[in-house]
């Protein structure tokens, strides 16, 4: 009874400890360790010879994953439920696949820090193909965990989240060795430990405190409109209340020097693509950026574009019509004085509500989309990242829309193609006020760090924020409040090593389980000599 009391205690500590990163800001440098009750319990199975690990395994993650992702709940109580358990199975996995190539390792006469370098190694491959999986919600890479410590992770500018993964692992394993030595070999034990904690941060800091901007200024004015998405956005408040809303908030902290205005997603309820002004707002909006000639404007909105003479389904997200076909998308458009109508339609998509998986397999998934207001069902995406350019100082946005930013990868691609400021619209009061957009706004400064682009971050009921190039937060809205805000944020042309290179991490990791991989099927073969 005591040992299943010890058990639960262990798992459950590991559980609460790697959530209060996510849950609690400033708390990062508790992932160093997190993970070590865990691997503690997992040991006293390995020494005792039992069996049944697997369901503390189970405890940590289904405890981690709940504390801090329950708030998915709030909008759609099928989809956090499977969020949660989809999530937790896969990181269980990882644990369960490592003990297995543990006894494995033990049975063969090798050293057991063999075991926890797979591990380490497994999980960051695991992380690193999730950002592409067709089913893929990577809120909780190891990484993120530092979202609100930024001065302790500029170092992501070469490395990217999945370099602070790997942190994260090796002080784990360190600690979880140094706390089995005997006492008289605790310093040799400490000093690799100290090193692995110092000598990152040291650098990090050192970075934090000289990194000098480019002195490249641009005024924006962010407006936080703050309808409710349950009870207004898609229901009771007409859209050209709404605009009046939006437009109003605009107008009211826009000067003669504002260059961007930027609102939140699906602004717009329907726009026509190739018919653009068939729409009354976007005649509205059209006439705000005359009245403003300085200003480029940026909005969200639900866009559709009809294939009336197509027999066939023209794509996965082709819906059919009396005449042919048509595709509904999540965008983002730019109106400034020109002709110009600059369109990015999102392309990371949440499952469930705007992409069904494996639709291409099994068409019948496609009725079984979740309804979170506005439109449901597998929305029209693009291949390439769209930037917006302008006519004023040579600004160039890339526009991520709302579940987008937390893919810091995607981002580096609106980088390449020539953005030099960053802007995240979204809409995140589907989650009402919980730890979901505190988390959400929180990430955007991790892009910030990757990227070195400020970023604009406009919420339509959340967080709306003014981030700088080392991801601190320079403005920012209250939560529920209708509001905007106006300032300056500066601009870069240059290229970090991570925009660059990518996730190199992932790929060096996953060529070094291949190795292994192959490495141990050799071993294995029969008839093979063995000394």
């Amino acid at each position: 009874m005591n040992s299943i009391r010890k058990n639960l205690t262990l798992s459950g500590l590991s559980g609460i400890l790697l959530s209060i990163p996510f849950l609690v800001p400033h708390t990062g440098l508790i992932m160093l360790f997190a993970f070590v009750p865990l691997l503690w319990m997992e040991h006293a199975f390995t020494i005792s010879g039992n069996r049944g690990a697997w369901k503390y395994y189970a405890l940590t993650f289904l405890t981690w994953n709940v504390l801090t992702v329950f708030w998915i709940s709030y909008s759609t109580l099928v989809g956090g439920i499977m969020a949660i358990l989809g999530n937790a199975f896969q990181m269980f996995s990882i644990f369960a696949v490592f003990r297995r190539v543990k006894r494995w390792i033990l049975r063969k006469g090798k050293p057991e820090f063999i075991a926890h370098i797979f591990l380490a190694a497994l999980w960051i491959a695991w992380e690193f193909f999730y950002f592409d999986a067709e089913i893929s919600f990577p809120w909780l890479v190891l990484g993120n965990g530092f979202a609100t410590n930024v001065s302790l992770v500029q170092w992501y500018e070469m490395t990217g989240v999945l370099g602070g993964s790997l942190w994260i692992w090796v002080l784990n394993i360190l600690v979880y060795y140094g706390c089995r030595v005997k006492p008289r070999e605790w310093k040799s034990a400490a000093i690799p430990m100290v090193i692995m904690i110092v000598l990152p941060i040291t650098v990090s800091l050192i970075r934090f405190y000289t990194y000098k901007e480019p002195n490249l200024p641009v005024e924006v004015v962010v407006v936080q409109p703050n309808i409710d998405p349950y009870k207004e956005k898609f229901s009771s408040m007409p859209q050209s209340e709404q605009d009046k809303r939006i437009l109003g908030l605009a107008s009211s902290h826009i000067t003669p020097e504002t260059q961007l205005v930027v609102t939140p997603e699906t602004s717009i309820r329907e726009v026509v693509l190739g018919d653009y002004f068939s729409a009354p707002s976007m005649v509205l909006y059209k006439e705000f950026v005359q009245e403003n000639p300085n200003t480029a404007f940026i909005f969200g909105a639900t866009m559709v574009d009809f294939h009336p003479r197509a027999e066939k389904k023209p794509t996965v997200a082709s819906r059919p019509y009396s005449g042919g076909w048509y595709e509904i998308f999540n965008s983002a458009i730019q109106l400034d004085t020109t002709d110009r109508v600059q369109v990015y339609h999102k392309s990371k998509l949440v499952v469930g509500s705007e992409k069904m998986p494996y639709t291409n397999l099994f068409p019948f998934i496609e009725n079984l989309a979740l309804n979170l207001g506005g439109t449901s069902g597998t929305l029209g995406t693009q291949s390439e990242r769209t930037v917006f350019t302008s006519v004023n100082k040579g600004i160039s946005v890339g526009v991520a829309i709302c579940y987008e930013s937390i893919y810091g990868g995607f981002i580096t691609g609106y980088i390449r193609n020539g953005a030099t400021l960053m802007a995240v619209i979204t809409n995140d009061g589907w989650w009402r006020n919980t730890p979901g957009y505190r988390q959400h706004v929180s990430y955007a400064s991790l892009r910030a760090i990757e990227t070195r682009r400020s970023i604009v971050h406009c919420a339509n009921t959340g967080i709306s924020a003014l981030i700088n190039q080392k991801g601190e937060r320079i403005m920012q809205t209250k939560w529920w409040v209708q509001t905007a805000i106006r300032g300056t944020v500066n601009l870069n042309e240059k290229l970090t090593p991570y925009v660059k290179y990518g996730d190199y991490t992932g790929w060096i990791v996953v060529f070094f389980m291949l190795l292994t991989g192959l490495y141990s099927l050799i071993c294995a073969l029969p008839g093979r000599k063995r000394a």
